[in-house]
């Protein structure tokens, strides 16, 4: 039987999502919590990965298990032998054609941003010292919205020859000195979101003179601005039909 859950985790101290020799991931955490609470192994399957030091709100993943569970209680034994930064929710049934990563219809990340320096927010917001023209931040945004090739934004190792998103919203909210960039789309390559926004900060700042159109249209990493940091981030949700 297949079952979906949510996860939300604090990825300061894991080396990402996806399970690897060299470094401890949330998906190695929550396989082995689930193989010690069902006591058969398992492989957990996301929606997608995330980098060294990304957190997560609402992350879609999905484990088969031979037999049916009771919900409740196995989620509650699940997070007891999670460590304090991961925790799964929402867990239910679904049928077996359910897949977390390919029903998906789109995700949904937050980029945070603090405007001083702000110790209790430490590796959870990119913390900013210099001025930053945010105006024109926001007239840039629009350019990302539709399907473009996102070539410009892509980090070497991608491992995808499709650099065709389609970017349903793109937005920045202002909440006193923190300031919150959202962006939804179908699918997103290696360090997309993060290399975004560097050059958006770049463009911000007057680092760069380039339009954010003219460097998606040029289709040229070296013309986007550098990767901003990890601990900004946050998969905030992944969308499906059918499910929560």
């Amino acid at each position: 039987m297949r079952y979906f859950f949510r996860v939300e985790y604090d990825g300061s101290q894991y080396g990402g999502w996806q399970r690897q020799p060299n470094a401890l991931s949330i998906q190695e955490q929550i396989e082995k919590a689930f193989t010690i609470a069902l006591r058969v192994p398992v492989e957990v399957t996301g929606a997608g990965r995330t980098d060294a030091g990304v957190h997560a709100r609402a992350q879609g993943a999905h484990v088969d298990v031979p037999e049916p569970l009771q919900v409740a209680r196995c989620e509650l034994s699940v997070n007891a032998l999670l460590p304090p930064d991961i925790s799964i929710y929402n867990l239910v049934a679904v049928e077996d054609s359910f897949h977390a990563r390919f029903s998906a219809l789109s995700r949904r990340y937050k980029y945070y941003f603090c405007s001083r320096k702000s110790p209790l927010h430490f590796k959870r917001v990119w913390m900013l010292y210099y001025h930053i023209d945010w105006n024109k931040i926001e007239q840039n945004l629009g350019a990302l919205t539709g399907k473009h090739d996102f070539s410009a934004f892509c980090a070497s190792g991608c491992g995808t020859d499709n650099m065709i998103c389609d970017v349903k919203h793109a937005s920045l909210q202002f909440e006193n000195e923190f300031i919150v960039f959202t962006i939804e789309a179908d699918r997103f390559i290696y360090k997309m979101v993060r290399t975004i926004v560097g050059t958006l900060i770049d463009i911000g700042r007057g680092k760069s003179s380039a339009s954010l159109s003219d460097i998606i249209r040029g289709e040229d990493r070296a013309k986007a601005g550098a990767t901003a940091p990890p601990f900004g981030l946050v998969l905030d949700n992944v969308f499906y039909s059918g499910v929560n």
